[in-house]
C-alpha cells in the first residue's frame, strides 16, 4: 500500500465515523427528548441531552469496530434481507457488549455497582434496558441496509441514486 491509498482509506474511515456519529447523535437526542417529555409530565427534572452526543460517538466507534471484526459479506445464495437482519442483530450485540465492558471498567474505577452501571438502571427496571436494546437495533438497521446495498451496487451508484445525479442504469 502506498501513502496515497492509506490517506484515502483514512479519510474514508474518518468520514464514516463522522456521518455515523451524526446519525447516532440525532437518534440519541430523540431518545433523550422522549425521556424528557415523559419525565416532565411527572415533574421530574431531566437534562442529559449532551450525553447523547458522547454516547453516539462511542457507539459509532464500537459499531465500526464490530463491522471490522465481522464485515458484511453478501453471498449469492443468501437473501440480502436475512443477511441484514443477522448482521444488524450481531452488531447490536457486539456494541452492547463493548459498551457494557466500558461501563463496567468505569464503574470499577469510580467504585460504583458494576451491574447498575452496565444497565444504567436500578435493580428491577430491566424492561427499560431491553427496550433500549430494541431501539439501538432499530438505529443500526438503516446503517446495515445502507452498507449492504452500497456493497452490492457500489458506492458511486448508491450515491447517484440517493443524490439524484448521474443516474445509473440498473
Amino acid at each position: 500500500m502506498n501513502i496515497s491509498s492509506i490517506m484515502h482509506k483514512l479519510k474514508y474511515e474518518i468520514l464514516k465515523i463522522w456521518i455515523l456519529s451524526f446519525y447516532f447523535t440525532v437518534f440519541f437526542i430523540a431518545i433523550s427528548y422522549f425521556r424528557f417529555a415523559i419525565l416532565k409530565t411527572a415533574q421530574v427534572p431531566f437534562t442529559d441531552f449532551g450525553l447523547g452526543a458522547v454516547k453516539a460517538v462511542i457507539c459509532a466507534k464500537f459499531l465500526l469496530v464490530s463491522q471490522a471484526i465481522y464485515p458484511i459479506k453478501l453471498n449469492n445464495g443468501k437473501s440480502m434481507l436475512l443477511h441484514i437482519l443477522g448482521r444488524s442483530l450481531l452488531y447490536v450485540l457486539l456494541v452492547t457488549i463493548l459498551i457494557a465492558i466500558e461501563e463496567a471498567t468505569m464503574a470499577k474505577f469510580h467504585g460504583k455497582n458494576i451491574l447498575d452501571s452496565i444497565t444504567g438502571l436500578r435493580p428491577g427496571s430491566i424492561h427499560i434496558f431491553f427496550s433500549l436494546a430494541i431501539l439501538y437495533w432499530l438505529m443500526v438497521v438503516p446503517y446495515v441496509v445502507f452498507s449492504a446495498i452500497s456493497q452490492s451496487i457500489g458506492v458511486s451508484s448508491l450515491r447517484a441514486i440517493l443524490m439524484g445525479y448521474n443516474k445509473p442504469k440498473l
